[in-house]
């Protein structure tokens, strides 16, 4: 980056390096000469870039010395000043209307008005970058483009708007989002525009409209493709970035793209991500050019704060890569109550670590006011999901904590509630935070950095603060410096913990793009050449070589069914070699000729895709169904999971776990997150991914159900299900049980709602409580309900409201 090293060569001047580091401390006994001396020093550094726009840290680091002044002093003239010259028109809009009597004359009224005649769009002030960007994107005529913008720059708004201006230009639109939370925001955002079109947000409600909206994530797009002969003429790629990486649906998001290039050449891209370095590293070919509009200037500005085991606090400033002490505290707990604001957000890596930090952070924190919001969560947490949850008792101190092994349903409450309840201070949770969640977080705290990378990091810090919050009805300009906390611990992060090295990664405002797909066409396949990289290497040329081959012609049997297995996702549970496609092809055959319809789906599957094929398996949970425990566990959660509710699952489960102890058979797997004993525990290689339940308490069971109930469906929804579609393509199994088995259900209206994101458990209230009369489906085929349901909503609890405003 152009101006880092002369901007870090600037503390070895001692006057300007005294004067940076009470700046950088908040230390507002700077004399006049060190004030005069710090501003002068940011003039300078924007007549420098202003004379080489490369020179971006110039800019930058200017705008943190007058920010951090005008915070510091309340005298917010020069960030006026900048602002106006700059076109950070929010900012500049932002004082106006908070101070009205200090810029008052008549030249700040007349800038003010052109500020909101030509950069207010949609009730928002946006940047002169964000307002070229966003023009440039809704008139471009180019094949594909990216959006790169940090955090809250509207990039849900751009689909939207993009949408609405060319939605007579493209029949078959997609949005493509990786996660089922992005997937329910989203399709409530492309709702409420009121298209007039159908929306798809599954596969399999496409009924051969020549016009739509998807919202898919790839999975599902690339089944829609799978089934029909047709190609989407637009997608909108959101969070881009996860393209780089070399995961499982990297891949497919890979193929999704070329296979809908192949099949409609002329069709559009656009990929939307705050984190891509160079837009040229998402390419699949070379033929592709990706026309890149970014905004590279983020008017958000943080604090970073580090507590060292020593008991030492420092300060870092990330442009003259300083540490500054600041003071002391005895312990991590005494630091979060020092330095904790309205809404705090703790991030940790393992959802084990987050449960107990949660118990500890409880003990070291007083009840709050139960009044009638935390009252309304207790209420509901009991009735949906059980007494003994382990969240009831933490959110009497303003508590709550999520992780990815916490069902769907209750995690989307409690993320919501703690938008609206102002008692719940502390949210701790880990990566599922990451995308697309739009949360009211004051500060962040870092207690651990294990596989957090700099994009990661970077991505999680612009959860703070989000430009909303700074620019609402009432702005608040002291947002714009968030106070980011790295909180050292040997607990909870590691041994010697020590977070200076990943917070000098920050020092550069960027980070070089890790490109881990060895599909992308930058991927760097020499850098796999030495030995101990020939595993990856092999893993990479695997790869290729599949994807080569799906989207090839195949003329024979074994062949095709490889394809589908690919197609399907079952690279990630099989080394898939032609002698166990056909051994799997043998084993279909005979299965549709004997067509015994009352043979158990986990005993199909045992007997076409495991027994004796357990050489070819990669993936150890999938490899559990060679024993019969893991069998008969499967056929009775499969019995229970789509039938009951979550909390009776949870009491059968817990009834399940005490049979267990009482017949001395307590080792329940429970995989690597909560695992504490390798099943056999005479060998030292077993990986802990076994729990003994004769050590647990009644309540201890009660949220070990509730992890398990979450791991099991997950294993089903994205592995048996592979299975499960496998055997319904070649007819083994018929569309009723696949529909049972997925959705729980056969009747049309309900499978409609449950694949429309509601669950069967919502739809069954529905039925209950005879309101499925009161719903219809309109002619664009989407959801729509009268005002008896309407009625009927607002006698619900919060909860159950609250599950149906996703969808309905």
């Amino acid at each position: 980056m152009f101006g880092n090293r002369k901007i870090q060569g600037l503390k070895s001047v001692p006057e300007f390096e005294k004067a940076i580091s009470k700046l950088t401390c908040n230390d507002a006994s700077m004399s006049n000469d060190e004030l005069t001396l710090l501003l002068s020093s940011a003039l300078l550094m924007l007549r420098k870039f202003n004379l080489d726009k490369r020179n971006t840290n110039f800019l930058d680091f200017a705008y943190y010395i007058i920010l951090k002044y005008c915070i510091l002093y309340s005298d917010y003239s020069p960030l006026y000043d900048f602002s106006v010259n700059f076109g950070f028109y929010p900012i500049a809009h932002a004082i106006k209307a908070v101070y009205p009597d200090t810029f008052s004359k008549i030249d700040s009224e007349i800038i003010d008005y052109s500020i909101e005649k030509h950069y207010k769009h949609n009730e928002v002030i946006e940047t002169l970058e964000q307002s070229i960007a966003r023009q440039n994107i809704l008139t471009s005529t180019v094949t594909e483009m990216s959006y790169v913008a940090p955090t809250s720059f509207g990039k849900s708004s751009i689909i939207i708007e993009h949408i609405s201006m060319h939605l007579s230009c493209y029949s078959k639109i997609a949005v493509i989002v990786p996660t089922k939370s992005l997937l329910s925001q989203t399709y409530r955002l492309i709702k409420n525009a009121n298209y007039k079109r159908k929306i798809l947000i599954h596969d399999e409600m496409y009924i051969d409209e020549n016009e739509f909206i998807a919202v898919f994530t790839q999975e599902r797009a690339l089944r829609l493709l799978d089934k029909t002969d047709l190609a989407f003429d637009i997608l909108y790629i959101d969070e881009a970035h996860r393209l780089l990486e070399r995961d499982h649906r990297s891949v497919l998001l890979a193929r999704l793209i070329k296979l809908n290039n192949k099949r409609n050449p002329q069709n559009k891209i656009i990929y939307l991500s705050p984190l891509i370095t160079d837009s040229d590293n998402l390419k699949l070919t070379i033929e592709q050019d990706i026309v890149e509009q970014r905004i590279s200037h983020n008017i958000k500005e943080p604090d970073y704060f580090e507590y060292r085991l020593d008991t030492q606090i420092c300060k870092y400033n990330r442009f003259i890569d300083s540490f500054y002490p600041i003071s002391t505290c005895s312990d991590i707990f005494e630091y979060i109550e020092r330095f904790k604001t309205f809404k705090n957000f703790l991030y940790l890596y393992s959802p084990k670590k987050i449960e107990k930090f949660a118990n500890e952070l409880y003990s070291h924190t007083q009840a709050v006011n139960l009044n009638t919001g935390i009252n309304d969560i207790l209420s509901n947490l009991k009735k949906y999901v059980h007494e003994d949850f382990f969240i009831n008792k933490y959110i009497q101190h303003g508590i709550l904590y999520l992780h990815g092994k916490m069902p769907d349903n209750i995690k989307d409450y409690l993320e919501y509630k703690f938008a609206q309840v102002k008692e719940i201070r502390y949210l701790i949770a880990n990566r599922v935070i990451l995308e697309g969640i739009n949360l009211p977080i004051d500060s962040l705290f870092v207690l651990n950095t294990y596989n957090l990378g700099s994009k990661d990091l970077t991505n999680l810090i612009g959860r703070v603060n989000r430009l909303n919050t700074i620019f609402g009805e009432f702005p608040n300009l002291t947002k714009l410096n968030p106070p980011i906390h790295f909180v050292n611990s040997e607990i909870y992060n590691r041994k010697s913990s020590n977070m200076s090295g990943k917070i000098r990664s920050l020092k550069k405002g960027y980070t070089e793009d890790e490109i881990d797909n060895p599909l992308l066409l930058e991927f760097d396949m020499e850098q796999l050449e030495k030995p101990s990289k020939a595993a990856l290497k092999e893993e990479c040329e695997t790869i290729i070589k599949n994807e080569e081959f799906v989207l090839s012609q195949v003329d024979n049997e074994v062949g095709r069914l490889k394809q589908k297995m690919l197609e399907l996702g079952m690279d990630s549970l099989y080394k898939l070699e032609e002698r166990l496609c056909a051994t799997i092809l043998e084993r279909i055959k005979f299965f549709n000729k004997q067509r015994q319809n009352d043979t158990h789906i986990m005993d199909i599957i045992r007997a076409i895709f495991i027994n004796g094929l357990t050489q070819y398996i990669i993936d150890d949970e999938y490899r559990r169904l060679d024993n019969d425990a893991a069998i008969n566990y499967y056929k009775m959660f499969l019995e229970n999971s789509r039938q009951k509710s979550l909390k009776e699952n949870i009491a059968f489960e817990v009834k399940y776990y005490e049979q267990k102890k009482s017949d001395n058979n307590s080792k329940l797997f429970i995989g690597e997150s909560y695992g504490e004993i390798p099943y056999i525990q005479s060998t030292g290689y077993e990986k802990p991914v076994y729990i003994d339940l004769a050590t647990k308490s009644k309540q201890e069971l009660v949220n070990i159900a509730i992890i398990k109930i979450k791991i099991e469906e997950d294993f089903i929804g994205y592995k048996l299900s592979m299975l499960f579609q496998c055997l319904l393509d070649y007819e083994v199994i018929t569309p009723d049980t696949y529909n049972q088995l997925i959705y729980g259900t056969t009747n049309p209206q309900k499978l409609h709602l449950v694949k429309m994101g509601l669950t069967i458990n919502v739809v069954n209230k529905l039925e209950k409580d005879d309101q499925l009369k009161n719903i219809r489906i309109d002619v664009n085929n989407n959801l729509r309900y009268n005002d008896e349901f309407i009625a009927y909503k607002k006698t619900v609890d919060d909860f159950f409201g609250f599950e149906l405003s996703k969808f309905l």
